[in-house]
């Protein structure tokens, strides 16, 4: 493959349309050459737009028993265990969205984008998910409360503007909270989440807004049975309980 075939191939990588081989040496070239990246990024950016300009449709039920029914009769391979990078996340779910994120960094970021996007209905550019280590494990998180089998999904909407989405697992004991239309803060305010019971407010992390409105994050700590989610406006750095009135408050089911 010389370096024009490797240019003109961005356009097929980011629609996930190469073979083995001819991944394996695209990614090389885009390894050293960032005009390349970028342009990836762009094509895959419109891809899950034009995808999500699709009115989704219901799947019958069929669709499912007929999958399952393939699943109970196709053998498995085994493969080699993967690290957690949080051991409440270990299993099966985890370990293939971290084998391929790491393998397919592109791929991995649109599947993620596409997954909040059909959440809150709404198009999420893949360029908002950053590919550094920590966004990374928190796209693998992402993944494993979507995947778990008591997944659940609640809306709600922000005073002042804004609606969100909180997606979460009981038997993972964790959450995400994936937000869209919401205001900017000051340099010196940012928004801190919270998880709420009859014993009080429990820090759970920080987030700002970018200029699109648009943010996803996985709660730190642990979710128990009835808490609720909670988002107020705090100081730079955070509080250690809640010191305005909250903007968006979730009570799990």
């Amino acid at each position: 493959m010389t370096r024009k075939d490797d240019a003109s191939l961005s356009g097929a990588y980011a629609l996930n349309a190469l073979d083995a081989e001819e991944a394996k040496a695209f990614e090389a070239h885009l390894a050293e050459n960032e005009e390349t990246r970028n342009e990836v990024t762009e094509l895959a950016d419109t891809a899950v737009l034009l995808g999500l300009a699709v009115a989704p449709e219901t799947p019958p039920a069929s669709l499912k028993a007929s999958i399952m029914a393939q699943l109970a009769t196709t053998p498995q391979l085994d493969r080699e265990p993967v690290t957690s990078p949080d051991a409440r996340f270990a299993g099966r779910a985890e370990t293939a969205a971290q084998a391929r994120w790491f393998q397919r960094p592109v791929n991995a970021i649109i599947g993620i984008a596409a997954a909040v996007a059909l959440i809150i209905g709404g198009g999420v550019a893949v360029n908002a998910i950053s590919t550094n280590v920590t966004q990374s494990a928190e796209a693998n998180q992402l993944a494993a409360i979507q995947a778990a089998s008591d997944s659940q999904s609640l809306k709600g909407s922000v005073a002042g503007g804004g609606k969100a989405t909180l997606v979460y697992a009981p038997s993972l004991k964790a959450s995400a909270l994936i937000v869209e239309g919401m205001n900017a803060l000051p340099a010196d305010k940012v928004y801190e989440l919270w998880y709420i019971n009859e014993a009080g407010a429990r820090p759970a992390g920080t987030f700002t807004i970018g200029p699109d409105g648009k943010m996803w994050q996985v709660l730190e700590g642990t979710m128990t049975p009835g808490d609720a989610v909670g988002v107020t406006v705090e100081p730079h750095g955070g509080s250690t309980a809640p010191t305005t009135d909250p903007v968006l408050v979730i009570a799990s089911a």
